[in-house]
């Protein structure tokens, strides 16, 4: 099944302030599902715009409602990414879902790119299922990657003795770090950081977790599939998959990936409804 594909973009009211929000809809049909998307962190999410665009069209294009929003401080919406906290971006996610809910009529899956995965057990869950791109697990993890780019910054600048361990007691003690272009702000960072997904006691029934990369032998991280087993012991069904194709939230230059895009259309026809 194939159908036209109708694209909208604009500023939407949120509790906290005015959001940049897409949206591609079916022509012809009231969606047969829907899908809000939860974007990564910081330059992965400009690098990710152009997948996120080509996937959103094609399910579009297979009848369900794709809608994108950039959290508060990030994209055109209102706001300073440094001003922005965890709580905003909370806010911003189960806005969302709660208006694409209201709006439609059909089960709602939640896409979640890379970090976008660690507001999951913060939301309220009234999703139905889980599509999940390389999605960061250990919100520690992911923060000592970010810290460690501010001390190669510094050793790249012959500033001797940045540490991620000093980085970190500048966080907790309220400090703004910039990295990489980004200000860091203490409400933001030490939050995500908090989050474990094994530790998620509340997965929900069905989750489709697809990563990618160039190596035709690849495979899901061994942390993925602990991760993937934890969930089962809660009752989740998780298909983890492994697709060929760029790792577009890495490449120096904008890259794109059909293969996930295709691959997940494939599984969110597979889901029940």
């Amino acid at each position: 099944m194939a159908c036209g594909v109708r694209y909208s973009a604009g500023f939407e009211a949120f509790p906290d302030g005015q959001r940049f929000t897409n949206e591609w809809t079916p022509v012809g049909m009231a969606p047969r599902r829907t899908v809000v998307l939860l974007p990564p962190f910081g330059e992965e999410m400009n690098k990710s715009r152009r997948t996120i665009a080509i996937a959103a069209r094609l399910l579009a294009s297979q009848g369900f409602a794709v809608r994108a929003f950039d959290p508060a401080g990030t994209g055109d919406s209102e706001g300073e990414f440094g001003d922005a906290t965890w709580a905003h971006w909370t806010s911003d996610a189960n806005f969302a879902i709660a208006s694409v809910a209201e709006k439609y009529s059909a089960p709602l899956t939640l896409w979640a790119i890379r970090s976008g995965a660690l507001l999951l057990p913060a939301l309220d869950p009234v999703f139905d299922d889980l599509l999940l791109w390389q999605p960061v697990t250990s919100g520690d993890a992911y923060l000592t990657q970010l810290l460690r780019l501010k001390v190669a910054a510094d050793t790249f600048a012959g500033v001797e003795g940045t540490t991620t361990k000093q980085l970190r007691s500048q966080l907790a003690s309220g400090q703004t770090l910039e990295i990489a272009g980004y200000e860091l702000n203490p409400g933001l960072v030490l939050p995500m950081a908090a989050i474990n997904l094994q530790s998620w006691s509340a997965p929900p029934r069905a989750a489709t977790w697809i990563e990618t990369g160039l190596d035709p032998a690849g495979a899901p991280s061994p942390a993925s599939q602990r991760v993937a087993e934890a969930w089962s012991t809660h009752g989740a069904s998780v298909a983890l998959m492994h697709v060929v194709g760029e790792q577009f939230w890495l490449t120096q230059e904008i890259a794109e990936n059909v293969a996930i895009a295709e691959a997940s259309v494939t599984a969110l026809e597979g889901v029940p409804a």
